[in-house]
Order: C-alpha cells, then sequence, then structure tokens
C-alpha cells in the first residue's frame, strides 16, 4: 500500500495518544513513509519493508546514540515509524516481512462480515497467506497513493490534533491583539487614579 497519507497518520496519532511533543512525533511519522522510497529504485515493497534489514540499520543506531538520550530517542521514534509501516503493509498485501531470512512474504487477511436477516449472522475469520517473495524492477508503477478510504481515515485521525494546532494559534492570535490593549487601558487607568 503506497498511502502516504495513511502511513504518516497512523504513528502520528499513535504517538501523539502518548502525549510525546508534536516535533518528535512528526518526525516518526516522516520517518515512516521512508519504506516506499523503495520506488525512485523502480522497485516496490523490497528489502525496505524487511524487518531484518530495518534492524540492520536501527541497532547500529541505537549503538551509536545510546548515551545520547536525545538523539536515541529519535532512533527509538522513527523505528517505531518503520514498524508501523510494516505493520500497515503487512494487513494490506504481501509483505517481505523476514526477508531474507525467510524468502517468503506475509499477508494476514482479516475479514468480518455481519448479516442482517431472519437472524443476525457475524461470520469471518483471519487467515495467513504465504506466498514466495520476489523483488524485481518494474518499468511502470500503476498503484494509487491516495485512495477515498485512506484521505477520509487520515483526516479522522489527524482532525483532533490538527484542530487542536489550529486553535492554539487562533488564541495565541487573539491573545497578541488584546494584550497591548490591556496593558495600555491599565496604564491609562493607573495614570487617572494616581493621587495629585
Amino acid at each position: 500500500m503506497v498511502e502516504p497519507l495513511l502511513h504518516f497518520a497512523v504513528p502520528f496519532v499513535s504517538l501523539r495518544a502518548f502525549g510525546l511533543d508534536l516535533r518528535k512525533v512528526l518526525f516518526a511519522s516522516l520517518v515512516a513513509l521512508t519504506p516506499d522510497l523503495d520506488v525512485l529504485f523502480q522497485v516496490h515493497r523490497s528489502q525496505s519493508h524487511s524487518l531484518i534489514v530495518l534492524a540492520l540499520v536501527v541497532l547500529p543506531a541505537l549503538v551509536l546514540t545510546w548515551n545520547r538520550k536525545g538523539l536515541r530517542s529519535l532512533v527509538l521514534l522513527g523505528a517505531f515509524g518503520l514498524f508501523a509501516h510494516l505493520i500497515l503493509d503487512l494487513f494490506q498485501t504481501s509483505t517481505p516481512l523476514l526477508w531474507p531470512i525467510l524468502n517468503q512474504s506475509i499477508w494476514i487477511s482479516v475479514m468480518l462480515n455481519f448479516h442482517m436477516g431472519s437472524a443476525p449472522l457475524i461470520t469471518g475469520g483471519a487467515t495467513v497467506k504465504v506466498e514466495p517473495t520476489v523483488i524485481e524492477h518494474f518499468t511502470s508503477f500503476d498503484e494509487p497513493i491516495l485512495t477515498a478510504e485512506g484521505i477520509g481515515l487520515s483526516l479522522v485521525l489527524l482532525a483532533p490534533t490538527l484542530g487542536q494546532i489550529l486553535l492554539s494559534r487562533m488564541t495565541l492570535n487573539w491573545r497578541e491583539r488584546k494584550l497591548p490593549t490591556l496593558v495600555e487601558e491599565r496604564v491609562k487607568h493607573a495614570k487617572n487614579t494616581k493621587p495629585r
């Protein structure tokens, strides 16, 4: 699934729910987009979608930043963003999650159906599909980068934070405009009430 808005929104909302700083959350959410940059090399859902390959990047970065708390937290946040991307793809289509250890791509398909008739019936289940991993160059890429479902879900997920940011900006602007007026009124009042 090359759906950048959704790949951005899910880690963004997950980390904001824990009260993390907006800048750190933005960083993790932007890092979550990087596995799909493999399309620039004319492949998709390739090595950049493997936990093993990503661990080979994240673990040395953790070792190098272990004594620097600020940098270490950024590495961990980036790792969370990458992991969130892989989980989303795992439920969407075949993903080479354990490549090169396992040369199989995994897809978890979940379906839940509700039938309303003479008697309500809920059916469904989950299946794990496994198929050989094929990483090959493409000559053309024909996959939607935005879908109606992805846009809708992303907007619903991002709306509370975007609304909060907008309200805080509006409040800040109101305060900036009102503050000089209030100060001027108090100074004027103080001058008028001084004993002569």
